[in-house]
């Protein structure tokens, strides 16, 4: 009983020795510690959808229950999207965004890549970045119905903020504006987009004042 923790011991010290070298180590317990790749929980506030009906005799309170569920079925398709182009570590750090782009219309795909550093984090946001968490993010629905009152177009207009911070210490946050059209497109998919970038320094991991030390904006549409 007592034999069996010795020669564990000075197992360990002839490994040290034997491998170590002068000024070496190793690592046999813990191991090195990397950077975080957990993703951030993050989900969008909702507001109430809004029905735009078409025809002047149909009754606005009967496509509530289906404006609603439109803006239910496609609310998860947001917060994946923003979870995936400013939140996910594994995509920012290696400036893969493919997750993004499958949200959108086989038309509406090309525009949206060719605005990558609009509607994600960069392609060199692993250059610069060492964290970025989640700030406020808020969904407001407009859903127009056909004449025959099924729902044909939804809007969703977004806001978003997270909180970066740069390799060098300084700490950026990070806004995203604007307004996507969806069709069903074999399910819900962004047919059109347009959107506002107005990123700011900020002093501290807070959110900043409103305002913008800059501002960019990308609009992309199917044909």
């Amino acid at each position: 009983m007592f034999l069996i923790p010795i020669v564990l011991v000075a197992g360990i010290a002839v490994m040290l020795l034997v491998l170590g070298g002068e000024g070496a180590g190793i690592p046999i317990l813990g191991g090195g510690t990397g950077p975080d790749d957990s993703t951030p929980e993050f989900d969008f506030r909702v507001g109430q959808a809004t029905v735009v009906a078409t025809d002047a005799e149909a009754k606005r309170g009967d496509l509530v229950d289906d404006a609603t569920a439109v803006a239910d079925e496609i609310t998860p398709t947001i917060d994946d999207l923003f979870t995936n182009a400013f939140l996910d570590p594994t995509n920012w750090r290696e400036g893969d965004y493919e997750e993004v782009f499958t949200a959108f219309s086989e038309q509406a795909r090309p525009t949206a890549e060719q605005n990558l550093e609009i509607l994600t984090l960069g392609a060199q946001a692993g250059d610069v970045f060492e964290d970025v968490e989640p700030g406020k993010g808020r969904l407001v629905y407009d859903v127009l119905f056909d004449r025959e009152g099924n729902p044909a177009t939804a809007v969703v207009v977004v806001s978003f903020t997270a909180i970066g911070e740069r390799i060098d210490g300084t700490f950026v946050q990070v806004v995203s504006d604007g307004q996507f059209f969806f069709e069903n497109v074999d399910g819900w998919k962004i047919v059109s987009f347009d959107v506002v970038r107005k990123d700011q320094d900020v002093e501290a991991p807070t959110p900043a004042p409103s305002g913008a030390s800059g501002t960019t904006g990308a609009t992309g549409a199917s044909a």
